[in-house]
């Protein structure tokens, strides 16, 4: 479960924190999509090399890396069986781009996640004319992701402490472990679902539709800048990805 700390938010004071969540996300949007336009090795190193500084300028390195290891066991499939039954020339170098592209999309989700606090991102939504109670599920979802991971390894810690052995045995012996983690999981999910829905009721959520707010977001000149470099950036990798084309330096792949 420790992949889901990408999606828990850090309260850092930062550069990359105290900019508006909706040039976050246009920054990290530009990311994951540029990220999904290229299956070559380099031009993803150079992705990464990009997105894990910010994240270090965001002080928030350490929770990626710590949701990067929760995502071991499915590079390691990926990287596997993508190296033994694809029929592409060098399967190797497909296997190792298509993990360097999972990679760079964790990365790019979690410079927007790690940065952005459920509070700012639902005022971000509401400032974008989006719908309050559409606003209000995102920033209640943002904010349940982290807690059901920690559910999830305090019953995993009760099920070990009762003598269940999760972590040994072959594979089908492990998928079945997961029962004993997934069924109390869910109960305490629809109890917590059960729980906030009831407090909503009690404080008459959605009984009136005109609502005030004590903040509101505003777009600095960072902001702006950030928008503005992130969309050229786009527009100057499709440009060379779809017109003049890659240098033959960044086609390079593994021998193998």
């Amino acid at each position: 479960m420790s992949f889901l700390e990408v999606f828990r938010y850090t309260r850092q004071d930062s550069v990359i924190h105290r900019l508006d969540p909706r040039s976050k996300f246009v920054l990290s949007t530009v990311g994951a999509v540029v990220s999904l336009m290229f299956l070559e090795i380099v031009p993803l190193l150079i992705v990464l090399s990009i997105l894990i500084p910010l994240l270090a300028l965001a002080r928030s390195l350490r929770h990626w890396l710590r949701s990067m290891r929760g995502l071991v066991a499915l590079v390691l499939f990926i990287m596997v069986f993508n190296t033994l039954f694809s029929t592409v020339a060098h399967p190797f170098s497909y296997s190792v781009a298509l993990t360097l592209r999972l990679i760079a999309l964790m990365t790019s989700f979690s410079l927007f996640f790690l940065t952005v606090h459920p509070d700012e991102l639902s005022q971000a939504l509401i400032q974008l004319h989006v719908k309050f109670e559409f606003a209000f599920a995102m920033s209640m979802a943002m904010r349940y992701v982290p807690t059901l991971a920690r559910e999830a390894y305090a019953i995993m810690d009760a099920q070990k402490a009762r003598g269940v052995e999760l972590d040994k045995g072959n594979l089908l012996r492990r998928v079945r472990n997961v029962i004993p983690i997934i069924v109390p999981l869910i109960v305490v999910s629809i109890r917590r679902a059960l729980s906030v829905a009831e407090s909503m009721e009690s404080r008459g959520f959605g009984a009136c539709e005109d609502r005030t707010y004590l903040e509101r977001l505003r777009f600095s000149r960072t902001d702006w800048m950030v928008v503005v470099l992130s969309l050229l950036m786009l527009a100057l990798v499709v440009y060379v990805r779809h017109w003049l084309g890659l240098p033959s330096w960044m086609l390079w792949e593994l021998p193998l």
